[in-house]
């Protein structure tokens, strides 16, 4: 069976998958195998996930000196895994070359990240499918005894499905090794996760990690790996039913001419897809070329930039979008109000609204429940509440709502609300960072602080009028970036914002 080449891929695939190879030329690092990343070159690290990436499009890629590359990387990336039985980061990897080894009692995240097992080590089966005839004498070896000490130091209760992202690729990868190395029990286990995720997705048509710019494009890598690598029937058949329902739930959050998905975002690092790199823009562009893609020019540095590695990976499980859903991203499809219900445990509800030239996004949670019904993350990935527009100038302007805590928010045509609760013993935890409700935004247009008034906002391409009992907001400016922060009186236990938007 011939090797495949970029030759095989379809001609958008060919397109990422040669954009990717040669964007991370140039943080190759001879001497140490992997790439250097980062704007410093003084500075940069050697990279280990994002450098098992590249090896793969090397592979496609097939020139010159590329094989020898590869395989340079891939004997760097398996030196870098943890072999210490009993430990937390067991099977994982280092994140870059020379990263301090964990302590006695390591805290995840901190010290080690545990999801480098599934995002190297689906990789590393997909080199051991294609390209084995490609590898040196010992490193077929090597690699089978990577995947599997990956697979052996994952903790059985680590990654529940919803989980998105990563169940995603531990069901491929288990499934994927247990028929490569005659494990039932690894099959069997592999599928009935599966089965767990698509039961969760099932309930309400979408996931847990919900909207997520980045994670949604590792979703389309690890369903295509449900199809094509997972050698089960049934995560062939279940993953088909998940991409297209989710390509088709994504569309409906689409503005084409905004390029952007409209909010609420579970797990986003950016606001505005064209100047950061979302994994999402790198699935559309797989589907409609790199004209149409919400991804940023790729000729230097930009936010998140790193991810553009992943661009082989991409290229060769390529995503099904289905034909139906492919118009919504070169044309906005008209005018529409959005609801859905992410979950029932939590109790999770989004709205949205989507006009020709504003998305308004919001989550609703209860704030009267157990803790059990009620959702919020802690980390500065969530945006329960945003809005974006586009300026006079073309541009594309956002704002979304920074707050630690519980929010109830509903989004509607020229309106949204948004309640929040303070709890005591979020307020002893996290001090000023739940007591504050900062309205950020990002408005690359001339625009001062002194637009913003107690009232309202005098915005380009947009008027905001706020009502709110909270009074004298602190406005800060650096730039684009403009922040108004709300402190909560401490005498207000359930703080009330109306934004009617004009």
């Amino acid at each position: 069976m011939p090797l495949k080449s970029l030759s095989d891929l379809s001609p958008n695939a060919q397109n990422l998958t040669t954009a990717s190879l040669n964007w991370s030329e140039q943080y190759w690092n001879e001497k140490g195998a992997l790439l250097a990343l980062g704007s410093d070159p003084q500075t940069a690290h050697l990279s280990v996930r994002n450098s098992i990436w590249f090896a793969l499009g090397l592979f496609l890629r097939n020139e010159n000196n590329d094989i020898t590359r590869a395989n340079r990387i891939i004997h760097a990336v398996i030196d870098n895994q943890f072999d210490e039985p009993g430990t937390l980061y067991h099977g994982t990897y280092y994140r870059y070359v020379g990263e301090p080894h964990p302590p006695e009692n390591p805290t995840t995240w901190k010290d080690f990240d545990p999801n480098w097992r599934q995002f190297i080590g689906t990789v590393l089966a997909i080199i051991r499918e294609e390209y084995s005839d490609y590898l040196s004498d010992d490193l077929p070896q090597k690699i089978d005894q990577s995947i599997q000490l990956a697979i052996e130091g994952e903790p059985t209760d680590r990654c529940p499905p919803s989980y998105t992202n990563i169940a995603l690729m531990k069901a491929a990868l288990m499934t994927w090794a247990g028929h490569r190395y005659d494990r039932t029990d690894w099959t069997q286990t592999g599928e009935t996760f599966a089965q767990a995720v698509y039961d969760l997705f099932t309930q309400h048509g979408t996931f847990d990690e919900y909207n997520s710019p980045t994670y949604y494009g590792v979703n389309f890598y690890a369903l295509a790996l449900w199809r094509l690598y997972a050698h089960s029937d049934k995560l062939a058949q279940w993953g088909t039913e998940i991409e297209t329902t989710l390509w088709r739930d994504v569309a409906q959050s689409y503005h084409a001419d905004l390029k952007n998905m409209c909010g609420p975002f579970t797990r986003s690092y950016g606001m505005d897809m064209p100047n950061y790199g979302a994994l999402l823009g790198m699935s559309i562009w797989l589907g409609m070329g790199r004209n149409q893609a919400p991804f940023p020019n790729e000729s230097g540095f930009f936010d998140h930039c790193s991810d553009f590695c992943y661009g082989p990976c991409f290229g060769l499980a390529e995503t099904l979008i289905p034909d139906d859903v492919l118009p919504h991203f070169t044309t906005f499809s008209g005018e529409r109000q959005l609801k859905n219900r992410i979950s029932q445990t939590p109790d999770r509800v989004v709205t949205a609204y989507l006009g020709d030239n504003i998305m308004i996004g919001a989550e609703a949670t209860p704030l009267d429940g157990d803790p059990q019904s009620t959702f919020y993350k802690l980390t500065d990935q969530f945006h329960p509440a945003t809005i974006h527009w586009k300026l006079p100038n073309g541009k594309v302007a956002w704002m979304r709502l920074r707050h630690m805590g519980a929010i109830n928010a509903q989004a509607e045509k020229s309106r949204l609300s948004i309640t929040g609760k303070i709890e005591p013993e979020l307020l002893e935890k996290h001090g000023d960072n739940h007591q504050n409700f900062i309205f950020q935004f990002n408005i690359p247009d001339n625009i001062s602080a002194e637009s913003f008034k107690s009232d309202h906002w005098d915005l380009p391409g947009l008027s905001i009028y706020i009502r709110t009992d909270i009074p004298n907001p602190q406005i800060e400016q650096d730039g684009n970036l403009i922040e108004i922060c709300y402190q909560v009186p401490d005498h207000m236990k359930s703080p009330h914002f109306t934004l009617e938007i004009q």
